[in-house]
């Protein structure tokens, strides 16, 4: 997933189209005295990953009060939702999260006859393998992950997975402390599928990732952190995401970014209803309002991030459109691939290698303090987890 700056810059000439469609209003959600329930819907997601004009608009047509509360990491957003399992009514997941909460029985099951607006999304983002036949999720945002650099700080990069290896950018790598993601471009770094069970390649991915931060002083932590280091000029190459890099690069001009050529994970980031949710009609509201067309693409428009709104896509602007890190071309697309649940034996392997990889950042941190500013106790949730 995956995150977004973009509640927090504006982009000049991104607007939504004045043009009315029948398509996109037939279905918006209905007026505060035909909700099932009233009261409050409880949104556990990402930090700004929702326009404020569009949720004040819900609220206004509803009377439905929007209460969100924030996670860091995926791990943190199951652990809120385990040990308060009916404090929310939805959850914003990536693929491999929404089929761990199935497994777990966290989940409760959509009622798709609550939301005449799924006809809107785009076919490619159904049912996908972590949830068939979308039975618990309603696809949200989608996009990449990929390369983010300082251009005035080094010249360009090869572009390849291999260039976060650079000896000369020793010092000044970031890695997103995202289990999948880690794993997904060493694998591929070393030519290897991103969602690879084999457990020599993922044993040689564990120790490439070692040796990040064994030979390159590679500091693996939160994106965040990650993006207020590459705006400061402390971090000159990393990990990140395409909800993120565009923004970036409007607030600082020297800041570029690639889909490297041996291609990236894709991910789809969810709507899922917690099994003890107290809002349960609530929460259908809020979705069926968030999959109308002009709502969704107004969102986009704001967050700069690609939706999963097929009919959307009329009112998108021209500059989201043109964006080829949020809608690449066939030609890339080909070489992406979508997480897909792993197999126990891989989460084992994963965490084991996780739980390395910070043992190596905890006893540099304890030899050289100044080269680690996270400790382990702020990442070690990260490394128990079972996410993918």
């Amino acid at each position: 997933m995956r995150s977004v700056v973009a509640a927090v810059i504006a982009f000049g000439g991104v607007f939504l189209s004045s043009c009315s469609d029948s398509t996109s209003s037939k279905s918006r959600v209905g007026s505060a005295a035909e909700s099932a329930e009233a009261g409050e819907v409880v949104i556990l997601t990402w930090e700004e990953y929702f326009n404020p004009e569009v949720v004040a608009q819900f609220e206004e047509e509803t009377g439905i009060r929007v209460v969100f509360e924030y996670f860091e990491n995926l791990d943190e957003m199951q652990s809120l939702l385990e040990s308060r399992p009916d404090g929310f009514d939805l959850i914003v997941a990536d693929g491999g999260s929404v089929a761990d909460l199935i497994d777990l029985q966290l989940l409760k099951a959509i009622d798709p006859e609550k939301l005449p607006n799924l006809a809107n999304l785009d076919q490619r983002y159904l049912d996908l393998k972590f949830d068939p036949g979308n039975r618990y999720s309603v696809p949200y945002m989608w996009g990449s992950t990929l390369i983010t650099y300082r251009s005035d700080l080094i010249p360009e990069p090869a572009h390849s997975w291999k260039s976060l290896w650079d000896e000369r950018y020793k010092g000044k790598v970031l890695m997103v402390d995202d289990q999948f993601d880690c794993y997904a471009v060493a694998l591929l770094s070393l030519g290897y599928d991103l969602n690879s069970q084999d457990p020599k390649e993922l044993e040689e991915a564990t120790r490439h990732l070692v040796s990040q931060v064994e030979e390159l002083n590679a500091e693996f932590t939160d994106i965040i952190t990650i993006r207020e280091k590459l705006l400061s000029g402390e971090c000159w190459i990393s990990v990140s995401y395409s909800s993120d890099a565009p923004v970036l690069a409007e607030e600082n001009e020297s800041i570029a970014y690639f889909i490297p050529e041996e291609g990236a994970p894709l991910w789809v980031d969810s709507f899922a209803i917690p099994r003890e949710s107290p809002n349960y009609g609530n929460a259908h509201e809020f979705l069926n309002f968030m999959a109308d067309a002009k709502v969704a693409a107004e969102n986009s428009n704001y967050l700069w991030c690609a939706t999963t709104n097929r009919e959307a896509h009329r009112y998108l602007s021209e500059e989201v459109l043109a964006e080829e890190t949020l809608y690449p071309p066939e030609e890339t697309m080909a070489k992406c691939r979508f997480d897909v649940q792993p197999s126990a034996e891989r989460n084992s392997i994963v965490n084991r290698g996780m739980k390395s990889i910070y043992d190596h950042l905890q006893e540099r941190s304890e030899n050289d303090p100044a080269l680690v500013e996270s400790t382990r106790e702020e990442t070690s949730d990260g490394a128990a987890s079972e996410k993918p």
